[in-house]
């Protein structure tokens, strides 16, 4: 399987529907997390802390979700954890990797728009670099040891760049 892999239209309107209903996000489950780096031989980044909401007992997320990413990839995974990041404005996370899992997938969830920045930072090599936008029902798969940075949208305007993470095991 390859590095990361990039699926464009993951869900469909109706899901997009249900995974964007702000009731699922607006309530006390939050809680401050931060992604420590590890790993690296880059310059230490600044570590941040962003928002967490565990989803390990919302059916949608565990079942629902989970069976079609199975399905679309054609693989028998085992769901480690899924919950939600929320990067407010200016609050990016920090270059790790995914130390829990095998492998990890992203689902953009919320509006983006390109001016607004919010990409997922890639790190193959010192030279090699991926860029993803977090497009609006992107699915990102990708190797949980692979380093990687969530950024936040740039303005304090914008709204919370909200992603659901799905860790799994092979």
């Amino acid at each position: 399987m390859d590095d990361v892999i990039v699926i464009d239209d993951f869900l469909n309107e109706e899901e997009l529907a249900m995974v964007g209903n702000l009731s699922t996000y607006t309530n006390e489950k939050w809680t401050i997390h931060g992604s420590a780096p590890v790993g690296s031989t880059m310059v230490p980044d600044f570590e941040t802390f962003f928002l967490k909401k565990d989803l390990m007992d919302t059916e949608y997320y565990t079942s629902y979700l989970f069976n079609k990413i199975k399905k679309f990839f054609n693989y028998d995974y085992k769901l480690v954890d899924v919950y939600l990041n929320g990067n407010e404005a200016l609050r990016n996370g920090s270059f790790h990797i995914d130390n829990d899992a095998d492998r990890t997938v992203i689902l953009y969830i919320t509006p983006w728009e390109p001016a607004w920045g919010g990409f997922t930072h890639f790190v193959k090599s010192e030279k090699e670099h991926m860029i993803i936008p977090p497009i609006l029902g992107r699915l990102i798969n990708f190797k949980s040891d692979m380093l990687h940075k969530a950024y936040a949208y740039c303005n304090q305007n914008c709204p919370m760049r909200i992603t659901a993470a799905f860790k799994l095991k092979l």
